[in-house]
């Protein structure tokens, strides 16, 4: 191959960063390692954006601490929509667990926990993006896949309380073990079609 910056040169080396051939002139050896000027660059600025930057050893823990109270801890997070959707599912569940079946009630004080060990997670997150970054913004702008599924389940819990105007809740006491099992099924379903989808991904591999 070919130097980058002289192609009349012929070179075996590469930069450890971004791959490209080196020759002897433009290499630039850190702890044994070839470099090229413009990766060492981009670290010196790297460098220099972060050296300053100082976050908080406890935030996880502080956000984790917030979700005590639910949706609290996505709000120490400054994920306001997550934190809106998760006390509205807590809320849910818990009126559930009132009017149909206790298991609901559970579910409340589980959904809790598991907020808890989220936010605990997201704030690790954050704080991870912030230094590999550098970026001192709050939070940038993501799409959080899991809010579909937490809508979903909203709306059918929406249609179940609606449906509690026209039809007593008696008939819930009999049927609410169908949610489990429709969500068995969609977990079964997505387990299958993973599957599915990696077998189709490494047989069009040894085709190639």
């Amino acid at each position: 191959m070919r130097c980058i910056n002289h192609p009349a040169v012929e070179t075996q080396e590469a930069c450890s960063a971004c791959s490209r051939a080196l020759c002897n002139e433009c290499i630039h050896r850190i702890k044994g390692k070839p470099y090229c000027e413009d990766c060492l660059a981009r670290g010196a600025e790297w460098a220099s954006t972060v050296k300053d930057l100082r976050l908080p050893s406890d935030s996880p823990k502080r956000a984790a601490l917030c979700a005590i109270i639910p949706g609290m801890g996505a709000v120490y997070n400054n994920e306001y929509l997550k934190a809106i959707t998760y006390f509205a599912v807590w809320a849910a569940l818990i009126t559930m667990g009132t009017r149909v079946s206790g298991v609901f009630g559970f579910g409340s004080f589980v959904f809790l926990v598991f907020t808890i060990f989220d936010a605990y997670r997201s704030a690790e997150d954050l704080a991870r993006r912030r230094i590999e970054t550098g970026i001192v913004e709050d939070r940038r702008p993501t799409q959080d896949k899991a809010l579909i599924g937490w809508g979903v389940l909203l709306i059918v819990m929406g249609i179940l309380f609606l449906l509690h105007n026209l039809i007593p809740y008696y008939w819930l006491y009999r049927f609410w073990p169908i949610l489990f099992i429709a969500l068995g099924a969609y977990l079964v379903y997505r387990a299958i079609k993973s599957r599915d989808d990696n077998s189709g991904e490494s047989t069009s591999g040894e085709n190639i």
